[in-house]
């Protein structure tokens, strides 16, 4: 949760920065991305294992730190050599931190062509700290995940050897890239579930409505609602789909966070997004997880 909620941070950050600079929050992903030249790994969402783990530590990693250290299993090994091995081969020299240096070197640029009035030490720290933030902590975390010295799962090093079915296993074995439209490779197969993940969807879009929102005007009303989204109906079924086999896919909204032309337009989408939403959910009032809070849509409904 510690990860997530930088995570989180992170992307608030970026955002205060891309509105200062007169540009357009971003929320949407790229199916594919256009400068591939960034991404070390294709997107993908899929449970957690050694995989993902050894893919989470080499993108976090400072490389020049990466390649002096040793694995935890045996000190003739370097780490980096272990998470090729994992990942079957070589690796594309990229790291998170590749482009956070990016964006400081633009920021420096556009310091010395002096065309903005911007607090620029102030964002170099704040950019730098992100930065230092996934190449430490960050960085840590996930690499004793991934050779099992972390605390919660030390003293099992064959833990990411078992069987996903196997109940010491430490993730729910959950299909890559689920989605709950018909008629897809992945589809969710269960109508129930698929109906549970499809109201993730309506959740996770209203979340980002309101995030796109609140980094636009810097509002802490939008914020909170947000916030009551994401660790309130989004949270509970992101929690309650892996313990039956499914996931959330977290499909894009294809007309983006911003749809409307002016704010008064984009407020009044969210609130019907919201209001079809409580209705959704009303439908499969029998299907929800018990910790689902249906009576929260109404509050928000009078916040929006």
């Amino acid at each position: 949760m510690g990860v997530i909620i930088e995570e989180m941070q992170h992307l608030r950050g970026v955002n205060r920065l891309l509105v200062e600079l007169g540009a357009a929050p971003v929320l949407s992903r790229q199916d594919f991305p256009y400068e591939t030249d960034l991404y070390p790994f294709p997107f993908e969402l899929a449970p957690l294992s050694s995989v993902s783990l050894a893919k989470y530590t080499y993108c976090e990693a400072d490389p020049v730190r990466l390649a002096r250290v040793r694995s935890v299993e045996s000190n003739s090994v370097y780490l980096v050599d272990k998470i090729k091995g994992t990942l079957g081969g070589e690796i594309a020299a990229n790291h998170v931190g590749k482009l956070y240096d990016a964006v400081i070197t633009t920021l420096a640029e556009l310091k010395e062509a002096a065309d903005l009035e911007l607090d620029y030490n102030a964002w170099f720290q704040e950019i730098g700290d992100v930065k230092a933030e996934g190449e430490f902590g960050h960085f840590q975390f996930f690499h004793s995940l991934y050779e099992a010295s972390h605390p919660l799962i030390e003293g099992t090093p064959d833990i990411w050897t078992l069987p996903a079915s196997n109940a010491r296993y430490p993730s729910h074995d959950v299909p890559i890239n689920p989605t709950a439209y018909d008629g897809r490779p992945t589809s969710i197969e269960d109508t129930e579930l698929r109906a549970l993940a499809w109201l993730g969807y309506m959740n996770y879009w209203s979340m980002l409505l309101m995030l796109d929102s609140a980094y636009r005007s810097s509002s802490a009303t939008d914020v909170a609602l947000a916030q009551s989204i994401m660790l309130g109906p989004l949270n509970s079924i992101a929690r309650y789909l892996p313990t039956r086999g499914s996931a959330v896919p977290f499909d894009p909204l294809s007309m983006d966070f911003n749809p409307g032309l002016n704010e008064a337009a984009n407020k009044r989408f969210a609130h019907m997004m919201l209001q079809e939403t409580r209705d959704f959910a009303r439908s499969l009032e029998n299907l929800l997880p018990a910790d689902f809070n249906i009576d929260l849509y109404d509050q928000l409904l009078n916040s929006v």
